[in-house]
């Protein structure tokens, strides 16, 4: 990774430092703003796998990290690849929220997929996600 993503996300490490007194989980913090960073530098790939090593050492990743990545694969036009961990995060029992369908949603109306579109926001009304 380049000097300035490295630099940014420091920066990120130690103002979320505050963070710490009230509770947030540091360690899904850290892996969010890493994923982010993958995903920006176009290695969408590498952010899904590195969720597989945390998932065998008992840290599931939480729809924060699961939609990061989601948002990155729908922007990119990876539509099939965003819906089959759409649905291992549901598989999971890991809850789905505003912003995992609104990715989804906005990825496949961009892409001509109205259809699919319309289906997910029925699921997301079904589901009381507002």
């Amino acid at each position: 990774m380049g000097l300035v993503f490295k630099i940014r996300f420091l920066r990120r490490l130690v103002c979320s430092m505050k963070w710490l007194k009230e509770g947030i989980n540091l360690i899904l913090l850290f892996i969010v703003q890493y994923l982010r960073g993958l995903c920006k530098t176009g290695n969408t790939d590498r952010a899904v796998r590195f969720l597989r090593p945390m998932e065998s050492r008992g840290s599931e990743p939480n729809i924060v990290a699961y939609n990061t990545i989601l948002d990155c694969l729908c922007k990119k036009g990876l539509l099939k690849e965003a819906l089959d961990l759409f649905s291992e995060v549901k598989v999971k029992g890991i809850r789905p929220n505003i912003i995992t369908y609104s990715c989804l949603i906005r990825g496949m109306c961009n892409s001509g997929q109205q259809e699919e579109a319309t289906r997910l926001l029925n699921e997301m009304v079904d589901n009381n996600i507002s």
